[in-house]
């Protein structure tokens, strides 16, 4: 087919005059671009971005959209509800900007439209001088009137808004939304379905997985006759005009390197609490497919995408290491090293990458081919330069703490955590004004070149981890008791697992990373108060201590002078 196509460009040209050479230019251009404008759809500004019931659309454009679709969970319970909802009825499907609502419904309503009502936009309005809260009254009053049920999308924040500012005659469906927004899972005849309630991540057996960003990932650039993009990008790599964006799509279409973005895009959600949505991993995709350099350097040189800016902060070339370094300089130096030489050839034969690029470049590259399998496997002398490990005992304890039954088996691993990493750096930070406490003693206060500290007994509270349900893998709950005294629960993210090993490893907590400092002050706070009710308190002074006892009988038994 490729060589029917350039045949019949040469003989047009031969046959046609000179002037119409240059629409025979203008039509060999559009064609190449072809490519690149069918990815264009990704794009956060492309029109087709959001489904809006009634819109036209491109008939090829529309033809990618269908195949890109991917279901989730949320969808599947959205519309099993559907199935069997009451004539007196409201759905809210609930989220947030981007998150994908609109299509669902969209699609949902082109169903169920003959049985059901629906509002596929809450934040918009019916009048131009009229509220979106006012439109929502006016939809509740014909619903009332009416004997439909109702569907309604919304977001979270405009839920709020209606609760707090909705006409009273609606005061049942301002009370629902208010025990909805408070946690309570019963309603009534007021079903709310949320994002937020099906996570896009899941950590299982201490991995990440995310079902619906890797099957839209690779929906993109699976080599597969119905993907609509393969035969696009088929005619573009025969021409070999746009060898960055020929490479990208090469690079994406390797299964581990898109296992490694999404790691990365773990790491954008649960250390930087970037939220993410289905048209903001669009348009990301778009970013790094078409931007100006190679998928590595794309996907962490920033750019006019949230993901792209919080990517920026996980680049691998500012990671600073003996190997990385002896790598930088050798590269610089131009040091012969055959086993390299070999590397670079493979990456030219193998994704159509040019290896005379830049050390920062290559330890990018490196990176995201962390997972992969080359021939000569060059890039794994450095994969233990990008492992953290705070991220990885993050994810097993946060699954400790999520299938925890009470088992003999995970009561050892949490105490080991417990003991080793949490229970130690608080006893270090608290005492760090007196590190010459011991570890049972907690630090209270000075006065003059006395130390106050207190005997503390902190335990784990096992019942309460067992009972937890984590949904959220951003954080789970730290439950302990101080002097057998329950302490309210503390979240715990990857910012702080990582700060407290810093602190049992000897380093003094990094001043920049100010949210976990804070989320560290008011833990050791709250073991403090409960300290300073100890019945056995402590006085240290030129190395000497005393003891002080607060017995049954009412005195208070010193020792140690």
């Amino acid at each position: 087919m490729a060589g029917h196509h350039g045949s019949c460009d040469q003989a047009m040209r031969c046959f046609l005059p000179a002037a119409d050479s240059e629409l025979i230019n203008q039509y060999q251009s559009e064609r190449e671009m072809r490519f690149k404008k069918a990815l264009s759809m990704l794009s956060k500004s492309s029109p087709y971005a959001v489904s809006t019931a009634g819109a036209n659309s491109d008939p090829e454009f529309q033809m990618i959209k269908d195949y890109l679709y991917v279901e989730t969970d949320i969808e599947r319970a959205f519309k099993e509800k559907l199935d069997n909802i009451s004539s007196n009825e409201i759905i809210f499907l609930c989220g947030s900007s981007g998150d994908g609502k609109s299509e669902i419904l969209t699609r949902c309503k082109e169903e169920y439209q003959e049985l059901v009502d629906f509002h596929l936009d809450a934040t918009h309005s019916f009048k131009p001088d009229a509220t979106a809260v006012e439109t929502l009254d006016e939809i509740f009053t014909e619903f009332k009137g009416s004997k439909r049920p109702l569907v309604v999308g919304v977001n979270v924040g405009m839920l709020g808004n209606y609760e707090k500012e909705g006409n009273p005659t609606h005061d049942g469906i301002r009370s629902a939304i208010k025990g909805f927004l408070n946690g309570d899972a019963l309603n009534g005849n007021y079903t709310f379905i949320s994002f937020e309630s099906f996570p896009k991540f899941k950590i299982i057996e201490g991995k990440v997985s995310s079902e619906f960003f890797a099957s839209l990932l690779n929906k993109i650039v699976v080599d597969d006759s119905r993907n609509p993009f393969r035969d696009l990008f088929n005619e573009a790599m025969r021409r070999q005009k746009d060898k960055h964006l020929i490479s990208n799509y090469l690079l994406l279409r390797d299964r581990l390197v898109q296992k490694t973005i999404v790691e990365l895009l773990l790491c954008a959600r649960i250390k930087k609490d970037q939220f993410i949505t289905a048209r903001m991993l669009l348009d990301f995709i778009y970013c790094v497919l078409t931007g100006p350099d190679y998928l590595f350097d794309n996907v962490f040189g920033g750019g006019d995408n949230e993901i792209l800016t919080v990517m920026a902060d996980f680049d691998p070339s500012i990671v600073r290491n003996k190997k990385l370094d002896l790598f930088v300089i050798h590269r610089t130096l131009k040091f012969e090293d055959s086993s390299y030489s070999e590397f670079i050839k493979q990456l030219a034969v193998k994704f159509k990458v040019d290896g005379d690029l830049p050390p920062s470049s290559m330890i990018r590259c490196f990176y995201l081919l962390k997972n992969s399998n080359l021939e000569c496997n060059y890039h794994y002398e450095f994969r233990d330069s990008f492992n953290e490990q705070s991220l990885e005992l993050y994810k097993s304890i946060w699954q400790l703490h999520k299938d925890f039954t009470g088992d003999a088996e995970g009561k050892a691993k949490l105490k080991r955590f417990y003991n080793e990493v949490v229970l130690l750096s608080i006893n270090k930070y608290a005492n760090r004004n007196a590190p010459h406490l011991s570890k049972d003693e907690f630090y209270i206060s000075s006065h003059g070149k006395c130390e106050l500290a207190a005997e503390v007994d902190i335990a784990i509270s096992y019942p309460l981890i067992q009972s937890d349900l984590l949904k959220d893998i951003s954080e789970f709950y730290l439950h302990i008791n101080v002097n057998d005294e329950q302490l309210a629960s503390v979240p715990i993210n990857v910012n702080l697992v990582s700060m407290m090993m810093d602190i049992v490893n000897g380093f003094r907590p990094n001043k920049h990373d100010k949210n976990s400092v804070v989320l560290l002050d008011d833990l050791v706070n709250k073991i403090t108060q409960h300290a300073n009710s100890s019945k056995v308190l402590f006085l240290h002074r030129k190395g000497g201590r005393i003891k002080l006892k607060d017995n049954p009988d009412g005195d208070i038994r010193v020792s140690g002078l």
